[in-house]
C-alpha cells in the first residue's frame, strides 16, 4: 500500500477583508469542495458600467465639485457617456442632488437621467456650462437600487463633464445617505466552476477526465472561525483514492487544502505523474484583473518570505 501527499494553497491577503473578499472566498470553496454554485452576496456601492475615465467621489481631480460660482464638497463627477448603479442597504424614500456641467469643463452639454425599477423618472433637459445647477428630488418609493445616467446631449462626448452635487438618498426610515461615500463594487460575479482546483494524471489519464467517472463522498463541517471541507475520489476499478481536505477561514479571504492519494487496492497503482496542487481557473472582470500573491519561502535571507504580487496576462507562467 502506497500513499502520497500534495498540498496546495489559495490565499487573497489583505489587511482588513471586505464583506465582498469573505464571499467571494466562501463561494469558491462551496464550488470547490461541495459542488455547490452560491449567488454573490449583494453588497451596497456604486457599480460603474460606464464613464469615460474613472468615476471620483466628492471632488474632481482633488478638488471640490463646481457648478456655476457654487462650489460642493459631497458627490459624484462622472464624465459622459455615464452609466452607475446605486445598490442601497435598504428602501429607499427619495433621491436629491443638484446637477449640472463642471464650471471647469470648457464647455459641454449634457442631459442627466434617474430611473429605478427599471422606470425612467427623471431627464433633465440639456445642460450647458453656463446654466447654475439644477435641483432634483425624485420620489423612489422604496426601491432598494437607482440608476444615474448622463448622456452626451446629442453632439459627442467633448467637455461632457457632470457632477451629482450633494447627491444623497433618503431611506424610507428617515436616514439619509451620501453617494459619495458609498464604496465602488464590481458588478456581481460569475459563478465559481465546480471542477476541484487540483490535477493529476493517473495511467496516462488526465484527472479531468476520469474524476467525474469515480465515486465522489463529500463533507463539511464548521468548527470555531474555521469551516471544514472534504471531498474524495474512489476508483471503484483500481482502487485509487484521492482526498482533498481543505479549510476555510471565516475572518480571512483564504482557502487552504492538501491532497492525499492512496492505493486501497490490492495491487500496485498504475502510474501516477504531473500532480499539480493548485490547477484552477481564475476569473476577472476587465477592470479588476486577476493577480497572484505569493513568497519564495525561506533562504536565510533578510527579505525570506517577502511578499510579491504579479498580476496575471494571458501569457503569464511562473514556476516555483
Amino acid at each position: 500500500m502506497t500513499m502520497l501527499c500534495w498540498v496546495g494553497i489559495v490565499e487573497c491577503r489583505a489587511v482588513a477583508p471586505s464583506a465582498v473578499e469573505l464571499d467571494s472566498a466562501s463561494r469558491w470553496a462551496a464550488a470547490k469542495f461541495d459542488g455547490l454554485q452560491k449567488p454573490a452576496s449583494r453588497e451596497q456601492g456604486l457599480i460603474v458600467l460606464a464613464n469615460h475615465g474613472p468615476v471620483q467621489l466628492n471632488a474632481r481631480g482633488g478638488e471640490p465639485l463646481m457648478i456655476g460660482n457654487k462650489t460642493y464638497r459631497r458627490g459624484l463627477y462622472c464624465h459622459a457617456i455615464s452609466k452607475v448603479i446605486v445598490r442601497l442597504p435598504k428602501p429607499a424614500d427619495s433621491f436629491h442632488a443638484e446637477v449640472g456641467v463642471d464650471a471647469r469643463a470648457g464647455g459641454g452639454s449634457i442631459v442627466f437621467l434617474v430611473s429605478a425599477r427599471g422606470k425612467e423618472l427623471l431627464r433633465t433637459n440639456v445642460m450647458h456650462i453656463d446654466q447654475a445647477a439644477r435641483p432634483v428630488d425624485v420620489p423612489l418609493n422604496g426601491a432598494n437600487e437607482i440608476t444615474l445616467e448622463v448622456t452626451d446631449g446629442g453632439d459627442g462626448i467633448t467637455c461632457d463633464q457632470a457632477d451629482w452635487a450633494d447627491a444623497r438618498v433618503k431611506m424610507q426610515d428617515g436616514s439619509e445617505l451620501l453617494l459619495g461615500d458609498l464604496p465602488l463594487v464590481s458588478a456581481a460575479e460569475p459563478p465559481f466552476s465546480t471542477d476541484v482546483p487540483f490535477s493529476f494524471t493517473y495511467d496516462g489519464h488526465s484527472s479531468r477526465d476520469l474524476l467525474p467517472q469515480w465515486k465522489c463522498e463529500r463533507s463539511s463541517a464548521d468548527g470555531t472561525n474555521v469551516r471544514t471541507h472534504t471531498v474524495a475520489f474512489t476508483d471503484r476499478a483500481g482502487g485509487l483514492s484521492v482526498r482533498c481536505a481543505g479549510v476555510e477561514w471565516r475572518d480571512c479571504p483564504a482557502v487552504e487544502w492538501t491532497i492525499y492519494f492512496k492505493n486501497t487496492g490490492k495491487t500496485d497503482s498504475a502510474i501516477l505523474e504531473n500532480i499539480r496542487g493548485v490547477d484552477t481557473n481564475c476569473p476577472a472582470a476587465s477592470a479588476d484583473p486577476c493577480t497572484l500573491h505569493y513568497n519564495f519561502g525561506d533562504d536565510a535571507v533578510p527579505n525570506s518570505y517577502e511578499p510579491h504580487v504579479d498580476s496575471i496576462a494571458s501569457d503569464y507562467h511562473k514556476s516555483f
